[in-house]
């Protein structure tokens, strides 16, 4: 059983600096989007694992949750558009 917790981020930044498993994603973006990732990273000099692209005025869910994608070092936000929010559901060892 895994106690998923949730990390809502509007700018590039840490969901956990230690391995984990990502669930989910929530995207969503106001007036302007943009691209988007989650790297396997504590600094943000990791691989991308999962990303995409938030189109204005829109949200959607990526679910991941039969097949959750492991983060070995840690899972970092990278949102290179604007008004986006990213919620990020995972679990950390």
């Amino acid at each position: 059983m895994h106690l998923v917790k949730t990390s809502v981020v509007t700018s590039d930044g840490s969901i956990t600096t230690t391995p984990g498993l990502v669930f989910g994603v929530l995207v969503a973006a106001a007036a302007t989007g943009g691209a988007w990732q989650l790297n396997d990273s504590a600094d943000d000099s990791g691989d991308d694992l999962i990303s995409g692209f938030a189109q204005a005025s829109s949200q959607h869910f990526i679910d991941l949750s039969e097949i959750p994608v492991q983060f070995n070092t840690g899972i970092r936000a990278d949102l290179a558009g604007s008004n986006q929010t990213i919620t990020v559901f995972y679990t950390s060892s």
